[in-house]
């Protein structure tokens, strides 16, 4: 975080503080200056208004007796204006960050076991299991916590991407291969290199298929690829394999 933006930040909470004709107590507003400063740090998409809250909840002060007004309502006005403030991150910084958060996930292997297994035995035993994945992995992504558009399949823009979504005007390409669909690398490079042409700022390449030997070597060579592409921080590319894919329908409870 520039020394700029910190600087902004603590102006505009020492404005907000002295328009109230509030008694800043115990260095408050350095300590919301900390805080805040270290989650829009480690949250480029953009800070929650409870994650906000928690924050103001956490300091130690006498700030809300002294001046009589609640946690809860204090937060709630500042968090207005402090997100009217222009943060310097770049596109490929906020897609790495929401795809690190939200698509990369580990998880407990003895946990949703079976119902993992049984969205495995869908990708494999389904006729034509792609428009059913599309349309369950764009209910995915509606649940997760996050501003957000979704641009559909199809769009002139865009065709070939089976699901696009616009995080603060950060645009993210989602390629879903199903059973059908080949996974080979001249396909993985073709298909990522369309994905730059689009000038896209993250992609992710899925695997809605069943965990066999082909989608491994697949796997590495596009974890490889992506690699040296992510050095270039041009586009932040990864891959959700099957077994994740699974556990993120499980996580956020959509049916296939």
């Amino acid at each position: 975080m520039s020394q700029a933006i910190e600087r902004k930040i603590i102006s505009t909470i020492m404005e907000f503080i002295h328009t109230n004709d509030y008694k800043d107590l115990d260095g408050f507003s350095s300590k919301i200056t900390q805080n805040y400063t270290k989650l829009i740090t480690a949250m480029p998409i953009g800070v929650t208004k409870e994650q906000f809250f928690n924050s103001i909840k956490k300091i130690s002060t006498n700030f809300f007796i002294v001046n009589k007004v609640s946690k809860k309502e204090f937060s709630e006005k500042l968090y207005n204006t402090l997100i009217k403030i222009e943060l310097p991150f770049t596109n490929y910084e906020i897609a790495e960050h929401f795809l690190s958060q939200y698509m990369e996930i580990g998880y407990e292997k003895n946990k949703h076991v079976d119902e993992r297994k049984k969205i495995i035995s869908f990708f494999k035993n389904s006729k034509n299991p792609h428009e059913k994945i599309i349309h369950s992995f764009e209910i995915l992504l509606q649940r997760i916590k996050s501003s957000y558009q979704i641009t559909l399949h199809g769009t002139k823009e865009y065709s070939g991407i089976d699901v696009c979504k616009v995080i603060k005007g950060t645009t993210i390409g989602f390629q879903i291969k199903s059973r059908n669909d080949s996974i080979t690398e001249d396909k993985i490079r073709a298909q990522t290199s369309k994905a730059l042409e689009y000038k896209l700022d993250g992609f992710v390449w899925i695997y809605a298929r069943p965990p066999l030997k082909t989608v491994d070597s697949s796997i590495q060579a596009a974890f490889h690829h992506y690699k040296r592409l992510n050095e270039q921080k041009k586009m932040y590319c990864t891959i959700i394999d099957p077994e994740r894919l699974a556990e993120l329908f499980c996580r956020y409870e959509v049916i296939l």
